[in-house]
């Protein structure tokens, strides 16, 4: 199966994909994104940090998606762990999280999408 995506992240969220406690990854749903489908596969890449030399990946098939018009909406259906957030993380901080990546703009136009996934190999 073909990657459709891979998503460089940090070496707490890669931890937290491999562990299988983050197995939603949210995105915008807008058209410059690729379109997601059920059985996709994607990629999880930990940042390298000083001094690593081995890439770490993480590949996942897409089990579901589901939509949403904001990240409030999402986390409080998906769950803040489930998304990456740490349990005690306030809405409005797990959305400043989001935010950092992403525009409020872009998200009250096109609402978010959550691939939901399943770790494989």
């Amino acid at each position: 199966m073909e990657d459709i995506y891979t998503f460089i992240v940090d070496g707490e969220t890669f931890e937290k994909v491999v562990q299988g406690k983050k197995d939603v990854h949210l995105r915008i749903n807008s058209p410059k994104h690729k379109v997601y489908a059920v059985g996709n596969r994607i990629s999880f890449v930990k940042a390298q940090e000083e001094g690593e030399t081995e890439k770490q990946v993480q590949n996942a098939d897409v089990e579901s998606l589901l939509y949403f018009g904001n990240i409030m909406e999402a986390v409080e259906t998906l769950g803040k762990e489930r998304c990456g957030f740490k349990p005690s993380a306030t809405f409005d901080k797990a959305s400043d999280i989001f935010l950092a990546e992403e525009s409020v703009e872009s998200m009250e136009k096109y609402g978010l999408v959550a691939l939901v996934f399943k770790n494989v190999d």
